[in-house]
């Protein structure tokens, strides 16, 4: 048996995919031999995403979904002495961020049967898709009425015109560790529980975002508590190794919250929405400066 005769290869050739192999002969349009099977698996991987993303990612948009009202992004400065060691991050995120974090040890045992981790390792190319929604509920918080795929995908990806745009730039890029030293089975596991990693944390990102935008007043105070939370969870996002996280619009709005009225209005005044993306990222900004009051 040759070595790309493995079950996802025979069903790919089967269904019309590489040298138009499994394509019937004098069929004009070239009818796809087995081409019903190989959309009923794809539509059978499809499902098993949307199941594995619900099983991984519930428990943190649980702690999210009511973190807009909060009396704390409300609460007035204090000069107790409490105050003085700091702002604490709040339970909600904590929680988040311990969840993210048994991750890691949840997924591995999924991943430690060679035969099924090389299956499951065939159908995850598009395993991104389950995160996109809570991505189309920020960019309608943002004010945008249309979420286009490419602007989705341009938040997701997280570089290019976003890097050129947020405070930080490119300190915001987390590179990838060096893995050469590792043995290829080791890099298909890693490849796995990364691939569910970076889903979740997407998916998490976007939903904390959004959930941002929706809180109604923010006090000094308040300001204080969203950057210790945000802070909290780029830490947990960077403790985990995966690359293109922590997303940069964490630290941004981190920074945006904590600088000073003046500042932020006159960033909002001078900044560029030619295109739906700077639209998106004004429309965040101008959010952000209301709930703090600011005028711009």
């Amino acid at each position: 048996q040759k070595d790309d005769d493995s079950a996802p290869a025979v069903l790919t050739r089967l269904g019309g995919g590489g040298n138009g192999v499994g394509r019937t002969q004098g069929s004009g349009a070239g009818a796809v031999l087995l081409g019903q099977t190989q959309t009923a698996v794809s539509q059978l991987a499809a499902t098993c995403h949307k199941f594995v993303f619900q099983a991984c990612s519930s428990v943190p948009q649980k702690h999210l979904k009511d973190m807009a009202a909060m009396s704390s992004w409300k609460e007035p400065s204090s000069t107790a002495a409490a105050d003085s060691y700091g702002t604490l991050p709040q339970s909600y995120i904590t929680q988040v961020g311990e969840h993210m974090l048994a991750l890691v040890q949840a997924l591995e045992p999924f991943a430690s049967d060679k035969k099924s981790l090389a299956l499951a390792n065939e159908v995850m190319s598009d395993v991104r898709q389950v995160a996109e929604q809570p991505w189309r509920d920020f960019i309608s918080t943002c004010g945008q009425k249309d979420s286009h795929n490419v602007i989705i995908q341009k938040l997701m990806k997280a570089d290019g015109e976003i890097l050129d745009y947020v405070v930080g730039g490119d300190d915001a890029v987390i590179d990838e560790e060096d893995d050469d030293d590792d043995g290829v089975e080791d890099k298909e596991v890693a490849a796995f529980c990364n691939a569910w990693l970076d889903v979740v944390g997407l998916a998490v990102t976007g939903r904390l975002l959004e959930r941002i935008l929706s809180i109604p007043t923010l006090t000094e105070k308040g300001c204080e508590h969203l950057n210790a939370d945000l802070s909290y969870l780029q830490n947990v996002l960077v403790a985990l190794g995966v690359s293109g996280h922590p997303h940069p619009l964490l630290g941004h709005v981190s920074e945006l919250v904590t600088l000073d009225s003046s500042m932020l209005s006159e960033r909002i005044k001078t900044m560029d929405k030619t295109n739906q993306l700077q639209a998106t990222l004004v429309g965040m900004e101008q959010r952000l400066a209301a709930m703090k009051s600011v005028g711009g």
